[in-house]
C-alpha cells in the first residue's frame, strides 16, 4: 500500500515529517529550534510553539537561511513548519569590512 499524501500537496504525510514539540519554551526559543533543526536530517519539520509568538520567531528567522519558514493552521498552539532550501539556490553572502 502506497504512502497517503497530504491534501495540498503530493508530499508524504505528516505523519513522516518530524515534529519538535517547544510550547513550553518562552527564552531563548529561538536558539532552541536552530539547535533542533541542527539534529534533523529531514527536509520539514514542524514546530509546536505557544500560541501568539510567531511575530518573535519571524523577527528571530528573518527572511534567509537554510529554511523557509511557514505557520500553518493550528488550535491551542502555534504550528511553525520548516522547509529546507537547497543549498544551491542560497545566496552566497560574504560579510567583509573592507566592502562596506
Amino acid at each position: 500500500m502506497p504512502p497517503s499524501t497530504d491534501a495540498r500537496n503530493t508530499r508524504p504525510a505528516a505523519a513522516q515529517r518530524p515534529v519538535i514539540d517547544l510550547r513550553e519554551v518562552c527564552c531563548g526559543l529561538v536558539p532552541a529550534i536552530l539547535a533542533e533543526l541542527a539534529n534533523i536530517q529531514a527536509d520539514e519539520v514542524d514546530v509546536l510553539v505557544r500560541a501568539g509568538i510567531e511575530p518573535e520567531i519571524i523577527s528571530g528567522f528573518g527572511a534567509g537561511g537554510p529554511w523557509r519558514l511557514t505557520f500553518q493552521a493550528s488550535f491551542g498552539h502555534g504550528l511553525a513548519r520548516f522547509t529546507r532550501r537547497n543549498a544551491d539556490a542560497l545566496p552566497k553572502v560574504r560579510l567583509d569590512t573592507l566592502v562596506y
